[in-house]
């Protein structure tokens, strides 16, 4: 069992030696490398020089990242990184009202200071001043950790190969292009929908590098001696429905419990333009408000074609509202679009009651006709009833004597002239057969002046206030 224990402890030894020894050798191995590069570092540039003649590219890569660690960022220690950015815009594919969004192409560019990447020139070898590298180089080297704090989606671009572009200068000056599609949140006042201007910000933050470490800055370019915006827009974009007025750049601190972060804000102002609503909503309700008031120089008589007429111009007016509310953002204010739609409707549907109330009075005439006939059949129906009474009344008059037959006939006479003066006989005014019907008449003339009047003076006051 000794004997057992002793090997085992004899074996295990060896194999730590041997593992001890290994890894000196390794350590060894690389402090040599390492000594090797900080020599070549450190010989005078002509010695360097000479010897960068003989380098292949790949040994001046190799060399040039020997010893970087893409986890510290430059100037560790010292003053923030700053990183210029500037954007080219190419296209804005959509600008969505219901989702509050837009959606554009754009290639960002940050340029910053690594001095660990300087290098010699060298022309005979083509180390000139700039060199293009291959994006791969990007996951070996410390870039800025920029993100757009408004983004609701991204895409990078693969075709035909992965956009992007790495050059380094000999100062240790670095250029990162990257080509992305975004949809970036814009939150939208619509009260002047759809006559309104629209402010839709572009943010860009440091995620994770305060501003002790990292400060973003917009890079004011410089083309034949002028200054250049940051963000440059595509000179043949257009916009389907609207346009650029201007573009305002910030730049500020943002503060959060995890510290302070630097930020860059780019604001387009976009107009929108209103020649689809005005082909689709503004020219058609305009229309049929009008076409509303041809009922207005129909006989009255012409019942059937009034009416279809007013319900058709509702009915349209209606399913040209629902359609168009159909594109429209779900908001809970009233948009200009919906007082203009909810005005012309109102229009319309007066224009239909307009009749109505010329319907009801033109009939007036025939009713007051009919119940005059009718107090006219009783009043004669009491006359003759009372003839009876007169007569039977004379018959008894006869026979007791002629003193009381002259009273009784004057009795007679004298009642029947009451009874005419109360019922209106003999004194009754004369009445205008087409009273009602010259009123509704003159009701159809004004509405032909109101309307129209109140339609123009509704569009003097909607136009100059949303259009201001």
């Amino acid at each position: 069992m000794a004997t057992w224990i002793l090997c085992i402890y004899t074996a295990t030894l060896t194999s730590f030696l041997l593992g001890r020894t290994f890894v000196d050798g390794v350590r060894k191995d690389c402090s040599n490398h390492t000594s090797s590069h900080k020599v070549k570092r450190n010989t005078e540039a002509g010695l360097q020089k000479e010897k960068a003649g003989t380098r292949s590219p790949s040994t001046f890569l190799d060399d040039l990242l020997c010893n970087y660690d893409k986890r510290i960022r430059p100037d560790f220690k010292g003053p923030s990184v700053n990183v210029s950015c500037d954007i080219y815009v190419n296209s804005f594919d959509s600008i969505s009202e219901t989702t509050m969004d837009y959606r554009l192409n754009i290639f960002l560019r940050q340029t910053w200071t690594d001095r660990r990447l300087a290098f010699e020139e060298n022309e005979e070898m083509g180390y000139s001043d700039s060199l293009s590298l291959d994006p791969s180089l990007l996951k070996k080297i410390w870039v800025p950790d920029t993100f757009f704090t408004n983004e609701k989606g991204a895409n990078f671009h693969y075709v035909t190969t992965e956009n992007k572009l790495l050059r380094v200068n000999s100062k240790g000056e670095i250029l990162y292009s990257i080509r992305l599609t975004l949809t970036l949140a814009c939150p939208m006042k619509l009260q002047r929908f759809p006559m309104d201007q629209q402010v839709c910000p572009m943010k860009l933050e440091s995620y994770g590098m305060t501003t002790d470490d990292m400060r973003l800055q917009w890079n004011y370019l410089k083309k034949n001696g002028e200054e250049q915006n940051p963000v440059q827009i595509a000179d043949d974009l257009e916009l389907p429905q609207f346009r650029i007025v201007s573009i305002r750049y910030t730049q500020y601190t943002m503060d959060y419990s995890t510290g302070s972060y630097s930020r860059m804000r780019a604001e387009f102002t976009l107009e929108r333009q209103m020649g689809y609503y005005m082909i689709q909503t503004y020219v058609p309700t305009i229309l049929i408000v009008i076409l509303s008031w041809v009922s207005f120089w129909i006989n009255i008589e012409a019942a059937p074609a009034r009416v279809a007429l007013g319900i058709t111009t509702v009915l349209t007016m209606t399913t040209q509202s629902s359609g168009s509310s159909g594109a429209k953002p779900k908001v809970s204010y009233v948009k200009a679009i919906d007082i203009w739609m909810a005005v012309c409707l109102m229009f319309v549907f007066a224009a239909l009651i307009e009749f109505a109330a010329v319907n009801f009075a033109s009939r007036q005439d025939k009713e007051v006709a009919r119940r005059r006939q009718k107090m006219k059949q009783k009043q004669e129906e009491k006359e003759k009833a009372k003839n009876l009474n007169r007569k039977k009344a004379n018959y008894s008059g006869y026979s007791v004597g002629g003193q009381q037959l002259s009273k009784a006939t004057e009795r007679g006479s004298q009642g029947e002239n009451k009874d005419q003066t109360k019922n209106g006989g003999s004194i009754e005014k004369p009445v205008n057969p087409t009273e009602f019907l010259d009123k509704a008449k003159k009701i159809d003339s004004m509405s032909r002046i109101i309307f129209p009047c109140a339609f123009l003076l509704f569009n003097a006051i909607y136009w100059p206030t949303y259009l201001g």
